[in-house]
């Protein structure tokens, strides 16, 4: 059957109970009584990282580092299949915290891969550890320079549809090449980008969905002129 593209589709409303082919991908009631994103019941492992770590500000400098670590491990994989794995990364990976993950040796990483509850990708451990290193010594004022450098602006209100969540934007392009320029790695516009999504400087969730909160009036750009 043929699909119809965008442009002739009727305009998506969210409220009306008529069927819709974008209907799937917005935000779906749960049986807890809350909205949520439609990727969001996945897996147990999905479920829990969109209502407690997915789109959370970092309130510190680890914690900047933990979020661009577990889109470096997730990296290439189905989107939100690895989920579930991100509690034992904390668990065997010296709880992600840069300085001592930054201390971690070739021994170490021969002893994660041979662990069944981990990713056992060694480009992907070895570039944890190699980003520890590079970040382990970071402020809070370090991460946000970087951000401004990149000219990451405030998060845009969330959309209608998870499609309308972009994969990459400039800004991600600009981001990806910044950490290069900083001895990161394995840190694409891709990464990059999920990576602003997972700390709140991009839009991550559907509108409608319990977590997704509108734009701050007082972060947007002042009008011209």
């Amino acid at each position: 059957m043929d699909t119809l593209p965008d442009s002739q589709l009727d305009p998506f409303d969210p409220s009306d109970p008529q069927d819709h082919p974008h209907a799937a991908f917005a935000a779906v009631g749960c049986a807890d009584g809350k909205p949520r994103c439609p990727w969001a019941v996945a897996t147990p492992g999905t479920l829990l990282d969109h209502d407690h770590d997915w789109a959370v500000p970092p309130d510190n400098s680890a914690q900047y580092f933990q979020a661009l670590s577990m889109e470096v491990l997730d990296s290439g994989l189905a989107r939100w299949s690895q989920s579930g794995r991100h509690p034992s990364w904390y668990l065997y990976m010296a709880d992600l915290e840069p300085a001592r993950v930054a201390r971690l040796d070739e021994d170490d990483v021969e002893d994660l891969l041979l662990n069944p509850e981990l990713i056992r990708n060694r480009a992907k451990i070895e570039a944890v550890i190699h980003n520890a290193r590079a970040c382990e010594d970071w402020s809070v004022a370090d991460w946000q320079a970087l951000l401004a450098e990149a000219q990451v602006p405030a998060p845009a209100d969330p959309p209608l549809r998870s499609l309308d969540l972009p994969d990459s934007t400039p800004e991600s392009r600009r981001l990806s090449g910044l950490f290069r320029e900083r001895g990161f790695k394995l840190i694409g516009p891709v990464t990059a980008h999920r990576w602003l999504q997972r700390i709140a400087r991009a839009p991550g969730h559907v509108r409608g969905c319990f977590r997704a909160h509108p734009r701050d009036p007082e972060q947007s750009p002042a009008p011209a002129g």
